[in-house]
């Protein structure tokens, strides 16, 4: 259920933010996560999400945005990539998205204990809400000094 209303807003809202649109060429889409975690579970939370998660993300390719607060509403944020765009989202195999469990596999050591971590993970969240960003330009915004 908690995957279905992010597909839901995102085919509620391709048609609007098509990549092809006119006036989104030079945009790259991203999903963004933010997450609140249950009261003492954000350190538990963040070792599996620097243990498993995030190296997932690397062996996978995907460039994740991430930042931890300890102040404010939300405990993670995470800007995830959509180098396809936003149709991406309504991919749920997208090439990405088996590469990265299947990274999240490699680490844990077996694809049943991969489930457990990410059950552990999801024990940790409160609350969670996604929604959907442009970032105009991105190359030259990471070069900028």
């Amino acid at each position: 259920m908690k995957k279905l209303i992010p597909v839901l807003f995102v085919f509620l809202t391709f048609a609007a933010f098509s990549q092809d649109q006119e006036g989104f060429q030079n945009y790259d889409w991203f999903q963004a996560k933010y997450v609140k975690f249950k009261p003492g579970k954000a350190m538990e939370a963040r070792r599996l999400l620097q243990e498993y998660l995030y190296r997932a993300n690397e062996i996978s390719g995907r460039l994740v945005l991430t930042f931890e607060s300890d102040m404010g509403e939300w405990d993670h944020i995470a800007y995830l990539h959509l180098k396809d765009g936003p149709q991406q989202l309504s991919e749920p195999n997208a090439d990405i998205e088996t590469k990265w469990w299947n990274g999240v596999v490699k680490l844990a050591g077996s694809e049943q204990k991969a489930k457990e971590i990410i059950e552990a993970y999801t024990n940790c969240i409160l609350t969670e809400e996604y929604n959907l960003v442009r970032m105009r330009d991105m190359q030259s915004q990471f070069s900028r000094k």
